[in-house]
């Protein structure tokens, strides 16, 4: 199968290096950044070794099959304009909710992953894997019954198929929501937020979202609670994306996860007063 990632940061490199086994795969950058990713390689750091990625470095479509996006959120708009001629299947792997609404250019079928793995981006097109969590892929459109999971390796990913990827997608939104907001602006890893201080207000943050979401009819593949306390435990010594993001001075995720929560709770007249609150807390500090 021919596979095309568009972004070469921490998880699109993954990505790369699981399909690369039985595909042929290409990456596609930035034209400013090429240059340098060609003479130094996509790289997978995992604990004290490193593995180069053998894909091909591209700037342009080169007629794949498949498609996958792996940018930022708030990148999302301008991948339309490289996919405007494109017909195959796109698979989105991001944070947020904006993906529940991206219009694909030409109908195409259109796939989402959802990943709890943990990878850093070190340097441009080197990725360090943390360790491995649960992925789940599936047809946002709910059309068909092709297993997607299977192109993939679990050599990153225990990925598996499902029908409510859309439950899945806002489960971890709403857990992201009260996790990296908390986490970023107090500066502390994701194990601190067990502290107290910090407990209640991620409790109250993921109680406003889960309440946005069943609003619009969203059925939650596991108990959020839960589910939060289980990635927190699991994380405890990471520094969520938010952090890392705030660190080195990018663009966060805050309008795409927080912004868009606070967005449809406005219009179904709930309170969201606490994802508000960080919402601008954090950006004042970005």
């Amino acid at each position: 199968m021919k596979i095309t990632i568009i972004g070469a940061g921490a998880i699109g490199l993954l990505l790369a290096s699981s399909l690369e086994k039985k595909n042929e795969i290409s990456v596609l950058v930035k034209k400013e950044h090429y240059n340098e990713l060609i003479e130094k390689g996509l790289w997978i750091e995992k604990k004290v070794e490193r593995k180069r990625i053998e894909a091909k470095i591209i700037t342009e479509m080169d007629n794949p099959e498949i498609v996958i996006i792996a940018v930022k959120g708030y990148d999302l708009g301008l991948v339309s304009e490289i996919l405007k001629d494109f017909k195959g299947k796109i698979i989105i792997c991001q944070n947020g909710l904006k993906m529940l609404d991206y219009k694909t250019p030409h109908n195409n079928e259109l796939f989402a992953i959802v990943t709890s793995i943990g990878a850093v981006s070190l340097e441009r097109g080197l990725s360090r894997f943390m360790g491995t969590g649960r992925t789940v892929i599936g047809n946002l459109h709910q059309q068909g019954e092709e297993r997607m999971g299977e192109l993939f390796s679990n050599e990153y990913f225990n990925m598996c198929d499902v029908e409510n990827i859309r439950g899945e997608i806002w489960l971890k939104a709403a857990i992201n929501s009260a996790i990296n907001p908390v986490a970023a602006f107090h500066n502390i890893n994701n194990g601190q937020l067990k502290d107290k201080r910090y407990w209640i207000i991620v409790r109250k943050i993921l109680e406003e979202s889960v309440k946005v979401a069943v609003s619009k009819g969203i059925k939650l593949p596991k108990n959020p609670l839960e589910a939060t306390e289980k990635i927190i435990e699991n994380t405890s010594e990471n520094i969520c994306s938010m952090l890392q993001d705030l660190k080195k001075g990018r663009k966060t995720e805050i309008n795409e996860i927080n912004g868009l929560i606070v967005k449809i709770a406005k219009e179904k007249n709930l309170s969201a007063r606490l994802n508000l609150k960080y919402l601008k807390k954090i950006k004042s500090t970005s």
